[in-house]
């Protein structure tokens, strides 16, 4: 279960770094933590569960995953559950942001295939962060993350994204 959460958090990292690379950036720390202590173990348990759901995961294992989740997205500046205000987000961090949107959308359409609905980076945008009335975006920061989205969209491979995904497969 820990050699297979290495295998996915890499590709997910890898994938993130690819969309990021696209755009002239490089995140090499990003997810760290979930690589140690227990947000490994509740991570590890967590994701093995999504590409085998078979396993039955232990309610411990679940609970620990809650709080280990909800940490993380607190914790994280990539994640916009750490900020009270959003429009204090920097630019260099929606890109991170962005960028692991589209990797973890990736994930969903076309390796574990959880999103049925082909909902896209840009429908996630649209239908879920821009309609929440909690999130306070600047015009600028809706206008960068439409320009990052559209720009990823259009340059990114699928066949090469797929290529960092396929470690993940082959376990």
């Amino acid at each position: 279960i820990y050699e297979f959460h290495k295998i996915r958090t890499s590709a997910h990292v890898n994938s993130l770094n690819y969309f990021a690379g696209l755009l002239g950036y490089h995140f090499p720390e990003h997810d760290n933590d979930k690589m140690s202590g227990p947000m490994q173990t509740a991570y590890a348990f967590r994701i093995y569960f999504r590409y085998h759901p078979e396993y039955n995961i232990p309610k411990a294992n679940l609970d620990l995953f809650r709080q280990m989740h909800a940490e993380h997205h607190r914790m994280q500046p990539h994640h916009l559950e750490h900020y009270c205000d959003v429009s204090k987000i920097n630019d260099i961090t929606l890109v991170e942001m962005v960028c692991d949107w589209h990797s973890a959308s990736f994930e969903q359409r076309f390796i574990t295939h959880e999103d049925k609905h082909d909902y896209t980076v840009q429908k996630y945008f649209d239908n879920v962060i821009l309609k929440n009335p909690k999130y306070n975006w600047s015009s600028h920061q809706i206008d960068l993350i439409n320009n990052l989205i559209q720009f990823l969209d259009t340059y990114a491979n699928h066949d090469a994204v797929m290529e960092i995904w396929r470690p993940v497969l082959n376990v």
